[in-house]
């Protein structure tokens, strides 16, 4: 997987893990809710800040996933690993939020530990590539 089709891949799991949190808001407080400039506090059940927690992560991940991403392109890092790697992350960050969706304890770290050792991987091969 290339370092561009990677980060494309990360920004559709991004968006598709806001668009379930958007719908479920919607689903559950009822279509006005959307159009209400006075939103009161959602009250959420257990499924509703699974979901939120699960975007909210994927948002907070972006911040050592994306630049390792764009360095890793910039740089010019080739190889089968790091286009391994690349693909662990973004499939990693897909299967992180599926599992958090499903509330099975410690399932999801899984998921986190793929997109985590993943992008640890290609900043070692973006900080060698500078070092040499």
């Amino acid at each position: 997987m290339t370092f561009e089709t990677a980060l494309v891949g990360f920004a559709l799991v991004t968006m598709t893990a806001l668009t379930i949190e958007i719908a479920y808001a919607y689903l559950s407080q009822g279509f006005g809710y959307g159009f209400s400039s006075n939103r009161p506090t959602i009250e959420r059940g257990a499924l509703g800040l699974r979901i939120q927690r699960a975007y909210q992560n994927q948002v907070e991940s972006a911040a050592y996933i994306l630049p390792v991403l764009v360095g890793a392109s910039l740089l010019g890092v080739t190889g089968e690993g790091p286009a391994l790697a690349a693909a662990i992350v973004v499939f990693g960050r897909a299967a992180f939020v599926l599992l958090y969706y499903t509330g099975i304890p410690f399932i999801r770290i899984l998921g986190f530990t793929c997109g985590s050792l993943g992008s640890l991987y290609l900043a070692v091969q973006c900080i060698a590539l500078v070092v040499a």
